[in-house]
């Protein structure tokens, strides 16, 4: 918070839920409404694919343990499910990026806002 104040708003791209969003957001989830955004299925999809895994069948149980996890609807914000909300934030995350592309598509203003949030760190030096 405090460095979004010294270098505004325009040098930062914020993504996700806000903290005082997540108590509905977990009321939501233990009644069993926490969906996973199809983007993000897929990518689990593609995990559990056994892609990433190489072959390496202990890595396989891992990855999938882990998406079991994070789906564990009822559990979210929870350590039984997706404790940091991950799966509500995925569609935010993306928008930023598409943000983040979008400003860096255009090298003077990437360069501004770089120079302009570098200058605003002096405070935390």
């Amino acid at each position: 918070i405090e460095i979004r104040e010294e270098g505004g708003n325009d040098t930062m791209f914020i993504f996700g839920c806000l903290e005082d969003e997540v108590p509905k957001i977990k009321e939501r989830a233990s009644n069993g409404h926490y969906p996973v955004d199809p983007r993000m299925q897929k990518v689990f999809d593609t995990i559990k694919s056994g892609r990433f895994a190489c072959g390496d069948s202990e890595a396989q149980e891992k990855f999938c343990g882990l998406i079991d996890k994070l789906c564990n609807i009822t559990a979210a914000g929870t350590w039984d499910g997706d404790k940091y909300l991950l799966i509500n934030d995925f569609p935010s995350y993306l928008e930023a990026q598409e943000l983040v592309d979008k400003t860096y598509a255009d090298r003077a203003k990437w360069a501004s806002l770089s120079i302009q949030a570098a200058c605003s760190m002096a405070k935390f030096s």
